[in-house]
């Protein structure tokens, strides 16, 4: 999977032609009517045809993903969270198909809120979030030479406690199963673009395989969180990865 990171742009204003991440509550939409402003509830406010997808769409089970063709950009805003603020209306330029509806697809994901740092590293919970992104991000009636790119970010994380570093392996572990190229936004954050791109081009490099990155996953839980006395570990994660493929690749002295 080829990946694309940056901390400059936005999904809905760079993610043209992609499969658009919306970082979905499992009640779609989340607090768009009520006091949420986070990403999904600011993509419901700018394509407000969103918003009718609440009355017909069940709470999302872990293998449940929603996906919303044709929806119209009708808005621009500036800021998040507390500092959202419209700001002026927004002419959508984006093709039509031949059923006239916008060519913007946007995928609805749920991920796992977490209370404790460490849990999200139980292979439990790897598990789930990684079905759950492959639920969106896999087509099985079209085959992969075809399939648009992935346009995402640092989904489940924020208040659902997610961390950034694990969530960018898990969704592009997901898009190489699925068979999709990745374009990242870090929003702002210049560190984690710097650390996911060395990090997918440190396993590229090395033709580390999905099944081999889901190991030592499980390597980094039991190894590593299992024993930790504190919240968060010493060693982090993509440190523990650079080790142990290190390790593999170091010449036996013995011989």
């Amino acid at each position: 999977t080829k990946l694309h990171i940056t901390c400059e742009g936005t999904i809905e204003d760079d993610g043209y032609g992609m499969l658009q991440v919306d970082f979905a509550n499992k009640f779609v939409g989340g607090g768009v009517i009520g006091a949420g402003l986070v990403q999904e509830e600011i993509r419901f406010l700018i394509n407000p045809e969103l918003i009718v997808s609440r009355l017909f769409t069940e709470a999302l089970d872990d293998n449940e993903c929603l996906v919303v063709t044709g929806t119209q950009q009708f808005s621009k805003y500036t800021g998040y969270s507390e500092t959202y603020k419209w700001s002026g209306s927004y002419q959508d330029t984006t093709p039509r198909d031949a059923w006239q509806r916008k060519c913007t697809e946007i995928v609805a994901i749920d991920a796992l809120k977490f209370k404790h740092f460490l849990e999200q590293f139980h292979l439990s919970k790897i598990n789930r979030e990684l079905n759950k992104a492959f639920c969106g991000f896999s087509h099985p009636e079209e085959k992969s030479p075809n399939l648009a790119a992935v346009a995402t970010g640092n989904w489940g994380c924020g208040v659902f406690g997610g961390d950034t570093r694990l969530k960018a392996l898990i969704q592009m572990l997901a898009a190489a199963e699925a068979g999709r190229d990745v374009a990242y936004f870090t929003f702002g954050d210049s560190q984690l673009m710097t650390d996911v791109h060395n990090m997918h081009s440190f396993l590229t490099q090395r033709n580390i395989s999905v099944g081999e990155v889901y190991h030592l996953l499980g390597q980094y839980y039991s190894l590593v969180c299992r024993s930790s006395l504190t919240q968060r570990p010493d060693v982090g994660l993509y440190s523990f990865i650079y080790s142990q493929v290190s390790s593999y690749e170091a010449p036996d002295e013995s011989n």
